[in-house]
């Protein structure tokens, strides 16, 4: 009996243990992460400019934490202290970040990972975790309610960071056109361009010669029914949408991706006014820089966000996704930006 008593606690005990475990992971766990400043041009250091763009700094981070990495898309803090990133295997990155006395980004540091949750609080595995778009309800709160888009099983959540990296998330209701979308080059990037209005992007066209789809969703809805107002975006071949960000004329900026055979690696900016923006519009907007790997430290550009810095200027930062592979790395950068307002 003894033996059995004995038995039970131990069976309770790590039971307990266990789920302290899981409670802690889902809260975030602290991971060490380094950075290690960039030249944007590796062969020209003292080059800053990149089209409309001003190199403002950049950063390889780097990690021994199984979990991070394919870091999709992000969010800046008003300051520019602190970053939030969302990964396509379902996890969340908080880091802090500095600047040197140029108010250059300089370095990133203290941070935490912890996993997505579904909507029956569970950790979300591989790629049922396909998170590719962020969207923040108030813009710059980081520890507020943000929308976070999906590949694989195409969906919109929208979780309230205000409880941690437990919350669960509740379902925000997206068109039919995302069923024309083929896997893996779905909803891509969110940005909420009013409060009430969600504006959605494909990666690429469904078909050739089509434009992207995108359209403005109701936000945050009634958890059910969507009210969807349909637009395309003119495609620039071979480049594909990977996020979006508010800018601070209205409009919006789009960070796309080229890989191609013949081009290689590269990354392209996009300024698309407010005048453009409307129901059945097709967006087209400016290139503002064009970036290739061959030339530039870029690797697969995926998120992008944007906030003023203390002389008012445009700060533009955009994350890179490595795929989890040896051959690709962890990029962090930020650019100021020339916009006519």
């Amino acid at each position: 009996m003894k033996r059995a008593r004995f038995g039970f606690l131990a069976a309770g005990l790590a039971l307990a243990f266990g789920m302290l475990g899981i409670i802690a992971e889902m809260r975030g766990a602290p991971v060490a992460l380094q950075s290690a400043r960039i030249p944007l041009f590796p062969n020209h250091p003292e080059q800053r400019r990149a089209g409309s763009l001003i190199y403002r700094g950049g950063l390889m981070l780097n990690s021994g934490d199984s979990a991070f990495g394919g870091w999709s898309d992000l969010a800046v803090s008003e300051d520019g202290n602190e970053m939030l990133s969302i990964s396509d295997r379902g996890h969340w990155l908080r880091a802090r970040l500095t600047y040197d006395a140029n108010g250059d980004l300089a370095a990133a540091g203290a941070a935490e990972i912890a996993p997505m949750l579904d909507m029956q609080g569970r950790p979300m595995h591989g790629k049922e975790g396909d998170a590719e778009g962020l969207a923040l309800e108030h813009e710059h709160n980081l520890h507020g309610v943000v929308a976070v888009s999906f590949e694989r099983n195409v969906r919109v959540w929208r979780y309230d960071l205000s409880q941690g990296f437990q919350a669960r998330p509740v379902n925000v209701p997206i068109g039919n056109w995302v069923k024309l979308l083929h896997n893996n080059q779905q909803l891509e990037a969110i940005t909420l361009i009013r409060p009430d209005t969600l504006l959605a992007f494909a990666e690429t066209k469904v078909n050739p010669g089509d434009d992207i789809l995108a359209a403005m969703e109701a936000y945050p809805g009634d958890g059910k029914t969507a009210m969807t107002r349909l637009m395309s975006v003119a495609p620039h071949d071979p480049f594909a949408i990977t996020s979006a960000a508010n800018a601070p004329d209205g409009g919006i900026y789009l960070l796309e991706r080229r890989y191609s055979l013949v081009g290689g690696l590269g990354m392209e900016l996009r300024h698309i006014p407010a005048s453009e923006i409307h129901e059945g519009a097709r967006l087209n907007g400016e290139i503002l820089a064009n970036l290739s790997f061959q030339d530039a430290n870029i690797d697969n550009m995926e998120g992008i966000a944007v906030r003023r810095g203390p002389k008012g200027e445009t700060l533009l930062y955009m994350i890179s996704d490595d795929n989890y592979s040896p051959l690709q790395r962890t990029l962090l950068l930020m650019f100021e930006a020339k916009i006519e307002e």
